[in-house]
């Protein structure tokens, strides 16, 4: 009862790293099953596919695009699936 959005969860994935050793393509999927306290019964568990790959752009700094598909998203029940879009940066010194 403490409103979180999924009440039990389970993540696994894999990476794999590219010709220079350096750049990575990762894979992570994601099973979720809704808070019944906090959404109510009768929600489908959720589900994520996720797909990334980190650059080496130059010695200190990468870049990792990724794109999520979250299929039955427990934040809104009323579409079927989900597509996020995302683009984080690192820098080292």
């Amino acid at each position: 009862e403490g409103g979180s959005i999924l009440q039990k969860t389970v993540s696994a994935g894999l990476g794999y790293h590219l010709c220079d050793d350096i750049s990575l393509l990762g894979l992570g999927v994601n099973w979720g099953e809704p808070n019944e306290d906090t959404y109510g019964r009768g929600l489908d568990d959720q589900y994520v596919i996720e797909l990334f790959t980190r650059f080496q752009v130059t010695k200190n700094f990468e870049l990792t695009p990724d794109v999520q598909v979250i299929f039955n998203p427990a934040l809104n029940p009323d579409v079927d699936h989900s597509v996020i879009y995302g683009l984080r940066g690192r820098m080292v010194f």
